[in-house]
């Protein structure tokens, strides 16, 4: 028997959404790397080397922090294309069985099967459904009923795809 329920957007869910993917996909082991590069940076420059090490080492502090704001920048500003598409209310339908799943807004409509799901993140306020890398959709956890939370973890896993509790 299929699971339905209406899930509630609004722009801080889709933030909150936006920097947990962030968080998780850039990694505290870049940003601490990042930061031992600069540090490193820091200290060749104040020690007055000008040799190609600086340039080295500044390119790579300079692409990481580029790299990292893009990641953010590109991910908050289609997740909030996405928002304003579904107009005032910004609601949308799960509609979840044994085969797959379909989500409907006024943006559109899309029925997937669990196997397109290769990994759930887990966190407090939202779930992120991982289709690949760099695409995901947020169900909102305040709107997953127990049984349609059990579903999809069963479902994914059944798929082969993977779930990832909260840190």
């Amino acid at each position: 028997m299929p699971l339905e329920t209406t899930l509630h957007y609004t722009p801080d869910l889709v933030r909150h959404a936006v920097l947990r993917f962030w968080r998780r996909s850039v990694g505290l082991r870049t940003v601490l790397v990042t930061g031992a590069m600069l540090l490193w940076l820091g200290v060749l420059l104040a020690q007055g080397d000008r040799s190609w090490q600086v340039g080295v080492v500044g390119t790579a502090v300079a692409i990481s922090v580029l790299v990292g704001v893009m990641v953010y920048a590109v991910h908050y500003r289609n997740a909030m294309a996405k928002l304003r598409a579904m107009g005032g209310m910004a609601r949308a339908a799960l509609r979840a069985d044994e085969n797959g799943f379909t989500l409907q807004s006024e943006a559109g409509l899309a029925t997937l099967p669990w196997s397109s799901v290769k990994e759930v993140w887990q966190f407090e306020r939202v779930w992120l459904l991982l289709f690949s890398p760099a695409q995901f959709s947020t169900l909102p956890v305040a709107d997953l009923p127990p049984e349609m939370q059990a579903l999809i973890e069963a479902r994914v896993r059944a798929a082969g795809g993977k779930i990832q509790a909260k840190p």
